[in-house]
Order: structure tokens, then C-alpha cells, then sequence
């Protein structure tokens, strides 16, 4: 068995998969219209829960987390985490309570995953 590279797919791509999925569920749970309707449509309206939606946030938010943290130790720069650890909570916190400030939270990890992209090229290049 052999160890997997450090350049994996996971290593590389964490933060990305993660903001796709917080992006997913957070849209859900803040009752999108349009997506409520395509899960329906194709037989998926068990997943308009909030019992499952939570927690499926709460690990995409983890592996957003992960994925920024590793993009951190790659380019060096706290920025895109941060904003990313702050746009998280913001989510997470006011999902329920203020739908426009949880907006806020996903364009916000929107932003840090492009910040964290944006960082990462400009440590190569």
C-alpha cells in the first residue's frame, strides 16, 4: 500500500468541493425556490430537511474550513481563511434567523474560495 501524494484531490480541491456543498445546502435550508423544485423533480425531496440538511453544512463547512486551511500553509496568506472562518459562522448563525446576512455568509465563502485560488497562483507564478 502506498502513501498518496501531498498533491492529491482532496489536498487540492477540499475547499472547493466544500463551498459547492455548504453552497448546496445552505440553499436548501434558506428555501430556494428553483433548487427545491429540481430535488423534487428528480426524486429528491427527502433532502429538503432540515434534520439532514444541517449537519450535511456543517461537514461541507469543515471541509471549506480544511480545504482553506491547507491553502493557507500552501501560499502562506491567513486572508482567504479568514474571511472563509468568518463567512462560515456568519452562515451557520443566522441561517435561520436573518435569510439576507446568511446570503452575506455564502457570497462570502464564495469570495474566500476565489481568494484562496487567486493566492495559490500567485505563489506559483
Amino acid at each position: 500500500m502506498s502513501i498518496p501524494p501531498k498533491s492529491g484531490f482532496w489536498r487540492r480541491h477540499a475547499d472547493k468541493v466544500g463551498i459547492g456543498g455548504s453552497i448546496f445546502a445552505a440553499l436548501c435550508c434558506l428555501g430556494f425556490p428553483a433548487l427545491l423544485s429540481l430535488l423534487a423533480a428528480i426524486g429528491l425531496g427527502f433532502l429538503i430537511n432540515d434534520a439532514i440538511l444541517l449537519p450535511l453544512l456543517a461537514i461541507f463547512l469543515v471541509i471549506t474550513l480544511g480545504g482553506l486551511y491547507a491553502g493557507m500553509r500552501h501560499h502562506r496568506q491567513p486572508w482567504a481563511l479568514g474571511l472563509g472562518l468568518l463567512s462560515a459562522l456568519v452562515l451557520f448563525a443566522f441561517l435561520f434567523i436573518n435569510t439576507a446576512i446568511a446570503y452575506v455568509g455564502l457570497v462570502g465563502l464564495i469570495v474566500a474560495g476565489g481568494l484562496n485560488i487567486y493566492l495559490a497562483r500567485q505563489r506559483k507564478g
